[in-house]
């Protein structure tokens, strides 16, 4: 399957068996400095609670906000685990999609340059619900102000099944710079998309 967006994300190949994406929320923000937040879901085709997608918070950060990402975050070559303050703090700061509490335990947490990009790979256990997930935060313009989530999330037991599958799906993926994130985030359908999909 090919995956296309409007957006940062370009394209991207999505290897194993998912069903087409499907938006989860698509609320306008009250702020007009904000664009639209935007989750796509691409459920696994024989488990519904295994699933792999594409999330942007809408959010355009301003300059402070982003030279801080790039500083504190992005910019270093970071490898941290546990539960220590400064990795829950590196989660609150590399983009507010990541969340840092009780409930969550992080199991690895590093920079990394992504196709092109840097990024933000984050591995994360959510206690209460038996879940893993598996995260690429992508620095989309090199600023720190604009950060999209590659996502994919399995109970724990079937986790290893698939995670190779979402991994090696992101590392297709294909940015652009020339795109405004306070425009609406849509899946482009055309012939490529559905010539592939078959």
């Amino acid at each position: 399957m090919l995956f296309k967006t409007n957006g940062a994300l370009e394209r991207m190949h999505v290897f194993g068996g998912w069903r087409p994406a499907f938006i989860v929320n698509d609320s306008r923000r009250m702020n007009s400095v904000w664009g639209t937040e935007t989750s796509f879901l691409l459920p696994h085709c024989d488990h519904d609670d295994v699933f792999m997608g594409v999330y942007f918070s809408g959010d355009c950060s301003d300059e402070n906000l982003g030279n801080l990402r790039r500083r504190e975050i992005y910019d270093k070559a970071l490898k941290l685990s546990g539960d220590r303050s400064e990795l829950k703090r590196a989660l609150v700061l590399a983009g507010r999609q990541l969340i840092a509490h009780s409930q969550m335990r992080c199991r690895s947490f590093a920079t990394a340059d992504f196709n092109g990009k840097r990024a933000v790979i984050v591995e994360q256990d959510w206690l209460s619900t038996k879940q893993t997930s598996y995260q690429v935060l992508v620095d989309t313009l090199g600023d720190g102000r604009v950060i999209y989530n590659l996502m994919f999330v399995a109970p724990q037991l079937v986790y290893a099944k698939f995670v190779e599958h979402a991994r090696a799906s992101f590392e297709t993926s294909l940015w652009r710079n020339d795109f405004d994130p306070r425009t609406q985030l849509r899946l482009i359908e055309d012939e490529a998309t559905r010539e592939d999909a078959v």
